[in-house]
């Protein structure tokens, strides 16, 4: 590998052309020499951006080159010290022969994810089904092999706009022998499911968001059976759980009617598919379910989820599901009744959508606080922060707003944030780490952009769940409990989370964390035809209401975007604190 520092203006040789392949989408593109990375990416349609514009200075468009040579000039937002490792900026950087290159924001990384629900160990006898190993009945019986001697394994597998979570099971006991999780490669094609719905609405392009979505699984598949050196042919029986559109994408299925009324989706039961016929890298004749999705933004992870709550046993409490995501989906009721929806939230709170955003994967700040001007922060796996995962994200929020370092609306006041004050190529922002302290070398900082993003998600949420607890005639004090799901539910800090106005300022004892639910139903599902049964039968007594038809919404979430509220009166414990 040659690194070469020229003068930008130098005329490079004309009429040749080089591959740059882009790991790890394995994106390959041809481009003319003296062709930036940054061009190179655009033409290869990935997420590369540069918040400068391609002037080098704010270091968001960094790679690393893995092999071939290049020409690249200095820059202010990449150090020489990142230079010696490797390190280039896609906008700075020209192509001068073949190269592979690497995005390392989307490396694959061990994304921690909460397969173990405390909650759910502790009230194994409130939630529902049976949770023995398999008895290798209707689903997978004609499948499994005679001999006794073979391993029999299983897989489940969360599949998530942002991430995807995949478990190797062994069928004889039910233990977990691996997990492995990971980007979804579909991100190349848009960060939220709107935009990979309109994605799939190109000539070829539902098929290429098919095969993305396969290949992620098949790699975390592998990466499990690398760690107990196994073999796929082993592989008998897959448990799905992933959101509508997710689900419509692995069964290569068109998902376009998915955001058009009447949203009708036709995934009301259990999905059974061939894994030969999906291309999934299993044996041949194992067979895949997924589980069923009751509207166009509540789909299989929500009933898989709820399979490791009481609100399918209890009969008397009235008790709120949530899973916060890149959408926000949440289940009002119990036994008897229950009504679902789902709200755009956006992918902030799962790493995307905010400069220093990421998953919540080693080098991630999970929690901070604030103290007087200083911040103090606990990183995954300790040393050099890299960025904020959701639970971060809104300890910092929460401490900003209590602090008085933002108003109600979001904005930096530039007297109490003066010392942490930086300007940035999206504006200004508050310094949470100087750039010698900080794993990429740069300052890391959120903006009041960022804060917005932040303050829409956690408005959508917050809206969605007081208008669906409207349509039926309750309040918030009518909830006896408040079930909380998703990738960072169990490292979120509840005080923090309801005093930005994620959540309903209820006694603190009403919430409890389920952690991955989906993973956790798509594993009870694997294991057990009974929850298979349940899961379709909790599908069909679910009222989905669309909230792009409800015309109260937008003024619901049009209130709920300041901090906490536009009326402090629904959280009076931070009214309180607000007040002093």
């Amino acid at each position: 590998m040659t690194v070469t520092e020229i003068n930008w203006s130098e005329e490079v040789v004309p009429d040749s052309r080089f591959t740059v392949r882009f790991l790890p989408f394995d994106a390959t593109v041809e481009v003319a020499s003296g062709t930036t990375l940054l061009d190179a990416a655009v033409e290869a349609g990935l997420p590369v951006k540069a918040s400068c514009g391609g002037r080098g200075t704010c270091g968001d468009c960094l790679l690393s080159i893995n092999s071939g040579s290049y020409r690249a000039r200095p820059s202010a937002g990449l150090s020489k010290n990142l230079v010696a490792q490797g390190y280039a900026l896609a906008c700075t950087t020209r192509v001068t022969d073949n190269l592979t290159v690497h995005l390392p924001q989307f490396q694959e990384l061990s994304i921690r994810s909460v397969a173990d629900s405390g909650f759910f160990n502790a009230h194994k006898d409130e939630v529902s089904g049976y949770y023995g190993p398999a008895s290798f009945s209707e689903t997978v019986a004609d499948v499994i092999p005679s001999a006794t001697d073979k391993n029999i394994f299983g897989i489940a597998c969360d599949v998530g706009t942002t991430t995807v979570v995949v478990q190797l099971v062994d069928l004889r006991t039910g233990r977990v022998l691996s997990t492995a999780s990971g980007y979804n490669h579909q991100l190349k094609c848009g960060d939220d499911i709107i935009s990979r719905i309109h994605y799939a609405e190109k000539p070829g392009h539902l098929r290429e968001l098919n095969t993305l979505i396969v290949a992620t699984i098949n790699r975390l598949i592998q990466k499990n059976l690398e760690t107990i050196h196994g073999t796929f042919l082993d592989i008998y029986y897959a448990s799905v759980s992933g959101n509508t559109t997710m689900t419509y994408l692995l069964l290569n299925m068109d998902p376009g009617n998915i955001r058009k009324d009447p949203y009708a989706v036709g995934l009301n039961r259990t999905r059974l598919a061939v894994s030969r016929n999906l291309g999934l890298k299993m044996n041949p004749e194992a067979m895949v379910l997924c589980a069923p999705a009751v509207g166009s933004y509540v789909g299989g992870d929500i009933t898989a989820g709820l399979l490791c709550t009481p609100l399918l046993r209890d009969a008397e409490k009235v008790s709120l599901f949530i899973d916060v995501g890149t959408n926000g989906e949440l289940v009002l009721g119990n036994r008897d009744w229950m009504v679902t929806c789902a709200c755009s939230a956006g992918p902030a709170f799962e790493g995307s959508g905010t400069k220093c955003g990421m998953p919540a994967a080693a080098g991630a700040i999970e929690r901070i606080g604030l103290d007087n001007g200083s911040v103090a922060y606990t990183v995954i796996g300790g040393g050099k922060p890299k960025g904020l995962c959701g639970s971060g994200l809104v300890d910092l929020l929460s401490g900003l707003f209590l602090q008085g370092y933002i108003d109600r609306g979001g904005k930096l006041s530039e007297e109490k944030a003066a010392d942490r004050l930086v300007e940035t190529e999206r504006g200004g922002g508050f310094l949470i780490e100087k750039a010698e302290r900080s794993y990429w070398e740069k300052d890391l900082v959120i903006t009041e952009n960022d804060i917005a993003n932040l303050i829409r998600t956690k408005g959508a949420v917050f809206s969605a769940c007081s208008l669906l607890l409207k349509n039926v005639g309750l309040a918030f004090e009518n909830l006896d409990a408040v079930y909380i799901a998703g990738g960072f539910g169990q490292y979120l800090n509840i005080e923090n989370a309801i005093s930005i106005g994620l959540f309903p300022d209820l006694p603190r004892d009403r919430f409890h964390y389920l952690g991955n639910s989906s993973l956790l139903g798509a594993y009870l599902v694997l294991i057990s035809d009974k929850n298979r049964d349940l899961v379709n039968e909790t599908a069909g007594r679910m009222t989905y209401i669309e909230l792009n038809t409800e015309p109260d919404y937008m003024n619901e979430y049009t209130g709920s975007l300041f901090l906490p509220h536009t009326d402090m009166d629904l959280f009076p414990s931070v009214k309180r604190i607000w007040n002093q």
